[in-house]
């Protein structure tokens, strides 16, 4: 927690076509912070059982905190049974996404060795279907074993698997091999008949392959269907262009890439405009931080929401939003503070200091039964967050619960708040109400020292 989020703690302890389709009700997506709590509940009323632990692992990804997710996996991987098959007992059903899950997290993490050495110990334990095999061996060809790929395919079929993504897999192994691209081209056909999810990547495989055999027509054919999936990818210009040379089509070929001159610079473009906004956001975040530090809070607010309007929907404004919160509440604006940092909150919930300061700035609104929630929040992201659980204290203190006030207050104070004056004091009022009156004493002693000792 920062130093910000302490003292802030500190002031509120002070204080079909023309034919209309039948509605359809589509519920809100699961709250990710909400589904890692409840995981968190039920891994400790059963904490050595799989499926619990592979729910947590799951929360984690949704929230993108990857480096817990990966542990959280491992966790749930070290819960199931020894042995070939162990998927097949009831705790154990959805045994494959333990691996696969984080394979594909270390693949996005550039990771691809130990993404592989996951995949390859699922389908040595049997575990899941084809989609296990199907990610090995596209990895595999990603990292260039071509023919590992295709035993990896192999073996899949020879346990009797099958599925249109193997059938792809195996066309894309077989297309690296120079004798048997006829093979291969025909599984990429049989594909597009089929109505593959991905047809622009196969269409680009097959004209490569048509390409190599100086079948210019066909290489084209499938180039123009690319061309009409992805009218504006630069990739797909180029290779039309190519190709429309090698078929002795120069005024093609320069139309082509002339296209493809011009779409890579609009691409350009855009990137250039993309940073210039992120520079742009961060020179006005960090002018909007100096301005708050050297007390300038309404100069400081106006540029902040000159910056949210300027990017309404920039990635990055999650920071906007959070530094705007603190500044309202430092001007005394708590109501727009709780707004300002939900708006953070929803765009960055992994983030622990958003469901704080919500929790913290509604508790000081008056708004006790909605800050708490949000606190809870907090704790599920770092249950050893202090400050926390002694605004929860405060919470329950205020509502008649001295039992659980006392609780959370000493649990506070175990996390590292045990200088924190205000809590003590607020601690001592809690116990007292008790009738624990020796630890109340003992409280107030530790208040009055730390209330008369000067700063450090």
């Amino acid at each position: 927690m920062s130093g910000v989020a302490v003292l802030l703690l500190l002031a509120a302890a002070a204080a079909a076509p023309g034919r209309p389709g039948p509605v359809r009700v589509v519920p809100p997506p699961p709250d990710p912070v909400e589904a890692l709590a409840q995981a968190r509940t039920a891994v400790e009323r059963a904490p050595s059982e799989f499926a619990p632990a592979l729910a947590v692992a799951r929360a984690l990804t949704a929230l993108g905190l990857t480096d817990e997710a990966l542990a959280a996996f491992a966790r749930s991987r070290s819960l199931l049974p020894d042995g070939p098959g162990g998927g097949a007992t009831p705790a154990a059903g959805d045994a494959a996404s333990a691996y696969l899950a984080p394979a594909l997290l270390l693949r996005d993490l550039d990771r691809t060795g130990e993404a592989m050495r996951l995949l390859e110990e699922a389908a040595a334990r049997r575990l899941g279907g084809a989609d296990v095999h199907e990610q090995l061996a596209l990895l595999r060809l990603a990292d260039g074993l071509a023919d590992e790929a295709l035993a990896a395919v192999d073996a899949a079929l020879a346990g009797g698997l099958k599925s249109p993504g193997l059938d792809l897999a195996r066309g894309f192994a077989l297309a690296r091999d120079p004798e048997r691209r006829g093979e291969a081209l025909e599984i990429l056909r049989g594909a597009l008949e089929d109505g593959v999810e991905e047809p622009l990547v196969v269409h680009l495989e097959a004209a490569d392959l048509l390409l190599a055999g100086a079948r210019h027509p066909e290489a084209l054919a499938h180039l123009r269907a690319a061309e009409s999936l992805a009218p504006g990818e630069p990739e797909v210009a180029y290779r039309l262009g190519r190709t429309l040379a090698a078929a002795g089509d120069r005024e093609g070929a320069r139309a082509a890439l002339e296209r493809y001159r011009a779409l890579r610079e609009v691409r350009d473009q855009t990137a250039e405009a993309a940073r210039a906004a992120s520079d742009d956001l961060a020179s006005g975040l960090s002018e909007a931080q100096r301005l708050a530090t050297e007390g300038a809070l309404d100069t400081a607010a106006e540029r902040l929401a000159g910056l949210l309007e300027t990017y309404p929907d920039h990635p990055q404004t999650a920071g906007v939003h959070s530094l705007r919160a603190k500044v309202l509440f430092s001007m005394g604006r708590v109501g727009a503070a709780a707004a300002s940092i939900a708006e953070a909150r929803a765009l960055q919930p992994d983030r622990v200091e958003n469901h704080y300061l919500e929790g913290l700035f509604l508790h000081t609104d008056g708004r006790a039964e909605e800050a708490a929630p949000a606190l809870e929040r907090a704790l599920t992201l770092d249950p050893e967050l202090g400050e926390a659980h002694a605004l929860l204290g405060m919470i329950a203190a205020e509502a008649g619960r001295p039992a659980e006030a006392a609780e959370r207050l000493e649990r506070a104070l175990a996390l590292g708040l045990d200088g924190n004056a205000a809590l003590r004091f607020n601690y001592a009022r809690v116990l007292e109400s008790l009738g624990r009156g020796e630890e109340a004493a003992s409280q107030m002693e530790a208040f009055e020292r730390l209330r008369t000792t000067p700063p450090r």
